[in-house]
């Protein structure tokens, strides 16, 4: 028995979406989870069903689940169909038509017919396809803002890895103060560095040329022409101050000197990484799946 929805026709047995006799392809993940929700219409479906049925218990992130929802709603929104958020409980797919079999078809006689199309006009005419639009596209610019978040948070990471053990090196052979920075004290001892710590400099020295400028530089130009993102989600202006002093500090002092290991903006600059932001985008992400 196959099952439809909107102009979606879904094979139970197989798995296989169909569009007017064409193969949709979504992916295994995003086919299987339309598939699932098709199949417990009209009822809702927690997030833990989905991970044990979908991704068959293996430990993934909620932000997969999210860009996985997010792709399908692009792909079926345009068609009338439409994956709902059912706060507490999960998610659950819906349509200005019931799923059907085909062995089980409805007639829509001309007033029904009419009803629906002076509905669809009403909510054009009341901004209701602009609101939906722009909230789409909010959401593309978060998670494209979440990714670029996620790449600077792990080349931090690692270059700090990389900065203690060079400073572990450095503090056999030299006398290192706690006053000073990590970048004065890099950059005081550079040229007294042997082989092995100046391969170390280099390497710490390459996340701050290649990721961590990347992402910062494309952070700031998100915030920037996105001010929709700006006002939802609090602490963005102090993110733009820091990042704006940062690369400052980048083009203006790092590139000039190959001295420099490291490159930090903090609060001694009056502009310090604003604390929780990250963990504000994955709020608004959640919130607004």
């Amino acid at each position: 028995m196959s099952l439809e929805i909107g102009p979606y026709v879904v094979d139970s047995d197989t798995g296989n979406v169909f569009k007017k006799r064409v193969a949709m392809k979504w992916g295994g993940k995003a086919s299987q989870l339309f598939v699932l929700l098709l199949k417990s219409a009209p009822e809702t479906i927690s997030k833990e069903e989905i991970f044990k049925e979908v991704w068959k218990g293996r430990v993934v992130t909620e932000n997969t689940l999210y860009k996985t929802i997010s792709k399908l709603r692009q792909e079926i929104n345009p068609e009338g169909v439409e994956i709902e958020s059912v706060f507490g409980e999960g998610y659950r797919i819906i349509t200005t038509e019931p799923p059907k079999s085909q062995t089980q078809t409805k007639s829509i006689d001309k007033k029904t017919i009419a009803a629906v199309v002076i509905g669809i006009a009403a909510l054009l005419i009341t901004g209701f396809f602009y609101h939906m639009q722009k909230q789409k596209r909010l959401m593309a610019q978060m998670l494209v803002l979440d990714n670029h978040l996620a790449v600077t948070k792990q080349a931090f990471i690692s270059q700090i890895n990389r900065r203690n053990e060079l400073g572990t090196l450095l503090s056999t052979r030299f006398e290192l103060k706690k006053e000073d920075s990590w970048e004065k004290r890099f950059y005081q001892l550079h040229d007294q560095m042997n082989d092995q710590e100046l391969f170390l400099c280099q390497q710490v020295r390459a996340y701050t040329d290649g990721p961590l400028y990347e992402s910062n530089l494309a952070i700031l130009n998100l915030l920037k022409g996105n001010p929709e993102i700006v006002s939802a989600v609090p602490l963005s202006q102090d993110l733009i101050s820091h990042l704006t002093l940062w690369l400052s500090k980048y083009s203006r002092v790092f590139k000039n000197s190959n001295k420099m290991c490291l490159l930090y903006v903090g609060v001694e600059d009056g502009a310090a990484y604003p604390s929780g932001f990250d963990e504000l985008v994955d709020g608004w992400i959640e919130k607004n799946q």
